[in-house]
């Protein structure tokens, strides 16, 4: 049975389709470059934010690798940069 996989994003990344978004993929383990490319799926504005490699990956709260394996259950979230002076 597929199950979502839910992923909050920061900032500017929430703008396109709000802060919480599902994709399938959470029923096994799988990079996060490949949960960034479900996500950047959903919308092509969402996905040229995304495209941007200062866009940061955490699993479970811990800064990740687009390398870095997320499991069945693990929370991801995409943080952008933030600049200001």
């Amino acid at each position: 049975m597929a199950q979502e996989r839910e992923v909050t994003l920061y900032g500017k990344l929430a703008d396109p389709m709000g802060a919480l978004v599902r994709v399938g993929g959470g029923e096994h383990e799988e990079p996060v470059c490949a949960v960034r490319a479900r996500v950047a799926a959903l919308e092509p504005r969402l996905g040229e934010l995304l495209a941007d490699p200062r866009v940061r990956a955490c699993i479970d709260g811990t800064m990740a690798t687009d390398g870095a394996l997320v499991g069945p259950g693990h929370s991801v979230e995409f943080i952008p940069v933030v600049s200001g002076g």
